[in-house]
């Protein structure tokens, strides 16, 4: 296993550039996705305007990248923290713009059926009431975000649907059924401790709740220990890493899932693979932070 601080040069490549109208016909496919609404993107920006802490910056927020404002778009749609969120990030190098970030996102809300479960084994007197457990739908979105003046990532266009209990059932959330709140972490990889520690930084959002990480600080946090983002110099700043050259046009290569609260005690359990790597012994390397009042910070790869 290659220690973490020589798996940043496991991404050096050279991106493909893309024009700017294989980058729009990219997102008009990929927003326009069946059964997706499109939003208005400015709107949700502005939503996000709220959460910024270090509003007396010419931008606010602009540091922060499109994963961690995904997840807090995402997180605030639905009433729970009892959730299971699955994403999958690809980009397209837009010759003028940049990086383009495209950003699919499941976000299932398992309060409903942890509830029902709990009644089943206790009773429905000795089982708190449905909202205490947590509301709201299962959501699936479509972010696009692009760098912009200061922001490391801005929102330029964003699409939604809701996901039927029906099709939650069936659906896959890296090889775990995603309403199966007792599929943990711990088979997808032989997890190996990680005894570095991870420099603070001055919060750029809420990053706590209830004394646990929330998801989009979880992210930064493996950010950091994957070095796709820095926080050296004591700030932090969303860098994205090297673009594989592998990936070709959208193609997901990086996934990020979080497990929140599924069980009896608050937790939160986040892992990051990254895939398409260039690298001729390994194919995927896996980040992994688990916080159930003590954090856990554990690494692991998949050879060749």
């Amino acid at each position: 296993m290659k220690p973490v601080s020589a798996i940043a040069f496991l991404f050096l490549a050279l991106p493909t550039l893309a024009s700017a109208n294989d980058v729009d016909d990219a997102i008009t496919k990929f927003i326009g996705a069946p059964g997706y609404q499109r939003l208005e993107a400015m709107d949700l920006e502005r939503e996000l305007d709220t959460l910024w802490l270090d509003s007396e910056l010419v931008s606010p927020g602009g540091a922060v990248g499109p994963l961690e404002k995904a997840v807090l778009l995402a997180a605030g749609a639905i009433p729970s923290s009892r959730t299971r969120t699955a994403i999958a990030y690809g980009e397209m190098i837009d010759e003028q713009a940049g990086p383009v970030s495209f950003v699919d996102l499941r976000h299932y809300n398992l309060g409903p059926q942890i509830r029902l479960e709990a009644i089943a084994s206790y009773g429905d007197d000795n089982v708190a009431p449905a909202d205490e457990f947590g509301l709201g739908d299962h959501i699936a979105w479509r972010f696009v975000f692009t760098p912009m003046m200061n922001n490391a990532a801005i929102l330029r266009d964003v699409s939604r649907r809701i996901i039927s209990e029906d099709d939650a059932a069936d659906d896959d959330c890296s090889g775990r059924p995603c309403l199966d709140p007792y599929a943990s972490f711990e088979d997808i990889a032989e997890w190996q401790a990680v005894d570095s520690a991870l420099p603070d930084w001055p919060a750029q959002y809420p990053n706590s709740s209830d004394q646990q990480a929330t998801p989009a600080y979880a992210i930064a946090q493996l950010a950091v220990l994957g070095f796709w983002a820095n926080a050296e110099s004591g700030s932090y700043q969303w860098t994205g890493g090297e673009h594989p050259e592998a990936a070709r046009n959208y193609q997901p290569y990086r996934f990020i899932d979080i497990d929140r609260d599924l069980g009896q005690d608050l937790m939160i359990d986040t892992v990051w693979r990254e895939t398409l790597l260039n690298d001729d012994a390994l194919s995927e390397v896996l980040f992994r932070r688990f916080q159930a009042g003590e954090v856990y910070l554990m690494q692991a790869s998949v050879p060749r």
